[in-house]
């Protein structure tokens, strides 16, 4: 989900909580403060979701980093010059 769209939702969400309470309490500074408690949970579950889904990158990208040999040759491995070389000088 892209932020702007996150905050389109967070904000349509955070106004149907502050109605909600306002209409159960008769109280516009209880609903306004449970609102922004609503606004910290959502704000939390957010990053808590966001964290995940790097997370689960990163372990199937570790996962998949398993499958490559265990020594990488270098540059001048790939490209035969080291050998080249040895064998001209020895």
């Amino acid at each position: 989900m892209y932020f702007p769209q996150f905050l389109v939702g967070m904000s349509a969400t955070l106004l149907v909580i502050l109605g909600w309470i306002y209409a159960a309490t008769g109280s516009f500074w209880q609903s306004l403060g449970w609102t922004f408690v609503a606004a910290l949970v959502l704000q939390a579950g957010y990053f808590i979701a966001v964290l995940l889904l790097i997370y689960g990158r990163t372990s199937s990208a570790a996962k998949a980093d398993k499958s490559l040999p265990a020594k990488v040759p270098g540059p001048f491995e790939r490209d035969g010059i080291i050998h080249t070389l040895l064998s001209r000088l020895f």
